[in-house]
């Protein structure tokens, strides 16, 4: 019944003016994405932002897990950028209309685990077929400072390259 949870925040918060915190914002997405419903994940990640709660690692797990397993590859992508406040990530992410004051962009906050990254990136190119769009994300994280990830990493996409043609 995820329904009755998100009608139970709503009804609290308006309520007693309880302002959602992260960890509730998270069991939200993750109710979301169980239930294999990931626009309504996204829109969690909207208002969270609209609200001035920024997402944390658990966020970003949880919406890429659900992006992954939905198949989509562009969706992913996009996420995963987002996550280390890499250019064109999801929009979801950095919307300036409407948000309030208190909103602040993601940036290079989210300190997802490079083993976890490095699941996303293979699940792209070997169970997606997009193995050109892990490797350019890839290079795009190389640039992000503070971040490694198992340096065998490049040739298992590129052999997924290989085994996809």
């Amino acid at each position: 019944r995820p329904e009755r949870a998100f009608e139970l925040c709503e009804e609290l918060s308006k309520q007693f003016g309880i302002r959602l915190n992260v960890q509730v914002y998270n069991n939200l997405v993750h109710a979301c994405t169980v239930n294999q419903d990931m626009q309504r994940g996204l829109k969690m990640l909207e208002q969270m932002q609209h609200n001035g709660v920024r997402p944390d690692s658990r966020t970003f797990t949880l919406l890429l897990r659900g992006s992954l397993a939905s198949g989509e590859v562009k969706e992913t992508a996009a996420l995963l950028r987002a996550a280390f406040g890499l250019p064109e990530g999801h929009p979801s992410v950095f919307k300036p209309q409407g948000c309030s004051s208190k909103a602040r962009p993601v940036g290079n906050s989210s300190k997802l685990c490079p083993d976890f990254v490095a699941e996303v990136l293979e699940g792209l190119a070997i169970q997606r077929r997009s193995p050109q769009t892990a490797l350019q994300l890839l290079r795009d994280l190389r640039t992000v400072p503070g971040f490694r990830v198992d340096p065998k990493l490049h040739m298992r996409l590129t052999a997924s390259m290989t085994s996809a043609a």
